[in-house]
């Protein structure tokens, strides 16, 4: 693709041009995503290949394996309560004062947010991660509460001087502690941005919306005064309209279907709202000839999906011989079918010419290794993916709790690289926040704790954490920082920061 100046304001043809190219750079991820990783997470798969054998061979116990991989390794391995950090801007007590404010207000802004998705945007990162080994993070500005902030009371004619002091106070109120910020984790496949960027200089937002949302945001804009091509919503407002919203660091832009622009305006945020990162299951081959993400977006499942079918195809097997040989057929000697089954439907007595007139059809005895390849699968699918020791499921021999510890920690080091993506993810966003709180002079008051712009101190720099916390593991180490406490080898301080955990003891 021809290089383009990213600082010049764009038109519908340079979105299409990088639409395109984004759309074909990621082109085998999407298409592995839909038909693997979602195929077996939702357990459409086939578990025969052929329509013939499917039709022979019943197609609809599918295990819930795969999905329980990926469930089970967000809950137990990625946390969605974030912990904040905040470094002083400066030297002086005064700036370290502003910095631990300031964590626990970007605490308050990051619950609130997650509060007002209709997902757990956390977990929901996680789970991005872990499936589709990729993870997309947009942070977004609430245009309904911004406006709202704006607009302050006039008073009205027939407005008495109290209903109109009632007015300016709600108005106050909702102003200080309206949180516009929102975190949010969309579908990988929804954002389209560069891979070998980790904070992106171009991101489109290919995704459809309602009809009546585009024409709220084309209004809100046209009142500011902005150059909008107001959208024209037709008799439906709930019809779904794709669209691509294209971000630089100094360009913002929304195109509707058959490349109609309906605003380009200058991105006032300076940055682009969306950060990425890899799971780090995946590897670049050596003979990699072109950019291709597939390799780096590599799922949990990606290596069992074999393994997953195969078992699945046993417990079939094995469900469908269990099934025969309790309803197996009954086999009549001198009798006509009709009339077996016309006296079996008037009770349980049948009137037979001789004792061996009727019979049970014989179940053939099936050799027990054909049922133990289920085990092997089983555990070939354990060493690959996620291990039963951190389930909590204690291991065959192990009888102490410092045992099933080691074997946890030793299994848990396979999502350490994933709970640093995550943390990193959330962590950009985060920066993002303070950022806008400073390009835009807020000041918000959130669940009762302040944040503005003078706190900030030009600063965005902030570091977000989601740490597992062992409660075991916890109190043996609170035990022992106690107990260097006493011998002098640690302070007070150290053991409430790094023993009993707490973030901001002030």
């Amino acid at each position: 693709m021809a290089e383009h100046d990213l600082n010049e304001k764009p038109d519908a043809k340079t979105i299409d041009l990088y639409r395109g190219h984004l759309k074909e750079l990621w082109s085998v991820a999407h298409d592995k995503w839909t038909t693997i990783y979602d195929a077996y997470y939702f357990r459409t798969y086939a578990i025969w290949d052929k329509k013939k054998d499917q039709a022979e061979r019943p197609d609809w116990l599918r295990p819930a394996r795969p999905t329980s991989i990926v469930d089970n390794a967000v809950d137990h391995q990625l946390s969605s309560d974030p912990k904040v950090h905040r470094s002083p801007a400066s030297d002086g007590q005064e700036s370290k004062d502003k910095a631990d404010r300031l964590e626990v207000a970007m605490k308050a802004v990051l619950d609130e947010a997650a509060l007002l998705e209709r997902t757990n945007t956390y977990k929901m990162l996680g789970k991005h991660l872990i499936h589709y080994g990729y993870a997309v993070c947009e942070v977004g500005l609430d245009s309904k509460v911004m406006t709202k902030r704006s607009e302050a009371p006039e008073r009205e004619r027939e407005e008495t001087d109290s209903e109109f002091r009632a007015r300016e106070q709600r108005y106050s109120r909702y102003r200080r502690t309206a949180m516009p910020f929102r975190i949010r984790a969309p579908h990988p496949a929804d954002v389209l941005l560069d891979p070998m960027e980790k904070r992106p200089s171009i991101a489109i937002k290919h995704t459809q919306r309602y009809s009546i949302d585009l024409l709220n945001l084309t209004r809100v804009r046209k009142s500011r005064g902005r150059e909008v091509d107001l959208w024209a919503m037709g008799d439906n407002p709930w019809e779904l309209i794709l669209t691509d919203e294209y971000w630089t660091e100094h360009w913002h832009a929304l195109m509707a279907p058959n490349g109609k622009l309906l605003f380009i305006e200058p991105n006032d945020w300076l940055f682009v709202p969306f950060s990425h990162g890899f799971s780090g299951f995946g590897m670049e081959p050596t003979d990699m000839q072109e950019r291709d993400p597939t390799y780096l977006a590599v799922g949990i499942l990606d290596p069992v999906v074999s393994d997953i079918r195969a078992q699945a195809q046993v417990i079939s097997a094995r469900h469908n011989v269990m099934m025969d040989s309790s309803f197996n057929k009954i086999l009549a000697r001198g009798m006509g079918a009709d009339e077996v089954r016309d006296q079996l439907d008037q009770g349980d007595i049948i009137e037979v010419a001789d004792e061996g007139a009727l019979r049970r059809m014989e179940i053939p005895q099936y050799p027990r290794w054909m049922f133990q390849g289920e085990e092997w699968y089983a555990r070939d699918i354990e060493e690959a993916t996620y291990s039963r020791a951190l389930s909590g499921i204690r291991e065959e021999g192990v009888s102490t709790v410092g045992q099933q510890a080691i074997l946890s920690t030793a299994a848990g080091r396979k999502f350490v690289g994933v709970a640093r993506q995550h943390e990193q993810l959330v962590s950009i966003a985060a920066s993002q926040i303070l950022q806008l709180v400073d390009t835009l002079d807020l000041d918000l008051t959130v669940r009762g704790h302040r944040l503005n712009a003078a706190m900030i101190e030009y600063d965005y720099s902030i570091q977000i954490k989601f740490d597992v916390v062992d409660p075991v593991l916890a109190l043996q180490e609170r035990q022992t920082g106690m107990a260097e406490v006493k011998l002098g080898l640690k302070s007070d301080e150290t053991y409430r920061s790094a023993d009993a955990r707490i973030e901001d003891e002030s």
